[in-house]
């Protein structure tokens, strides 16, 4: 077996960041609450690492019991989330990824010029809600078949935004059905470079070899859209999120195998794999 890397492995440049910073208040801090205003990354071997080290994992404000410090998630949250954290006088740290940040700033102010704001990205994605709370109404499409003229009746002008992590050629072609409808659309692609230095790698390289695995885990955005990128071709590809599991896949021993990840993934779940797979093929040699 032949095991070729990513570039792109394990946490994007946002998510050290945010990690960074919340382990260093854990460990700075141990006597102090910290609460989680919704899951910092979406792994579950992230989440429960740091609920080891102290870290409360909340939804609500009202979870709070003490007078602990609050952090916002890296995929940021609704403008009212931030103004109940003030009419209540509760410490807290905006952890917000800085490339989402400007996706708020973007929102704005399209609906500042007049543009009925659309968000293009997954449903109840975290990201998401933050995006839309920015404003005070907009729409969300998540593919192109979403796109009806009923829903968008008395708009003339909308302002496209994007999800970060969502697959670029899709959110194009929701732009397409959009400017079929006769709007006038303003559209900023704000997919950040991270995901797409992603998404290139995976379109470029997955269909030159003859198995592809995408560590991370099956809540994670960004990792699913991995997934569907490189099932696009004509190779066998998995969604590995226990890396114990790679021992039941039916990889035959001389393959060509390219490993990826998603930008949430730890290193050492990635490093777990490819012991598995390497301690396998050694014991296939036998």
């Amino acid at each position: 077996m032949h095991i070729t890397l990513s570039e792109n492995l394990s946490y994007c440049v946002g998510v050290k960041r945010t990690l960074k910073l919340v382990n260093e208040l854990l460990e700075k801090n141990p006597d102090h609450s910290y609460y989680m205003l919704g899951e910092i990354v979406h792994n579950e071997y992230v989440i429960n690492e740091l609920k080891s080290k102290g870290l409360h994992i909340i939804r609500n404000l009202d979870d709070i019991t003490d007078h602990g410090t609050v952090i916002i998630q890296s995929h940021g949250v609704p403008l009212k989330v931030l103004e109940e954290l003030k009419q209540k006088n509760i410490n807290y740290i905006d952890a917000t990824c800085p490339m989402v940040r400007v996706i708020h700033h973007k929102i704005k102010k399209l609906e500042d010029q007049g543009f009925f704001p659309v968000i293009i990205g997954k449903k109840g994605h975290d990201e998401v809600r933050g995006i839309a709370g920015q404003v005070k109404r907009s729409l969300i499409i998540g593919h192109p078949e979403e796109v009806k003229p009923d829903l968008f009746c008395g708009i003339q002008k909308a302002g496209v935004v994007v999800q970060s992590t969502y697959i670029r050629t899709e959110a194009h072609a929701i732009v397409d059905e959009l400017k079929s409808l006769g709007l006038e659309i303003k559209f900023k692609d704000t997919i950040c470079q991270p995901t797409t230095q992603r998404q290139d790698e995976m379109k470029n390289l997955a269909g030159n070899f003859d198995c592809t695995l995408i560590i991370g885990s099956k809540t994670s955005a960004n990792t699913n859209h991995l997934y569907r990128l490189a099932s696009q071709t004509e190779t066998c590809v998995y969604l590995v999120d226990e890396p114990e599991s790679v021992k039941d896949l039916p990889i035959p021993k001389d393959s060509t195998v390219f490993i990826s990840s998603g930008a949430s993934t730890p290193m050492y779940l990635i490093e777990r794999v490819i012991s598995i797979l390497t301690q396998e093929q050694i014991n296939n040699k036998r």
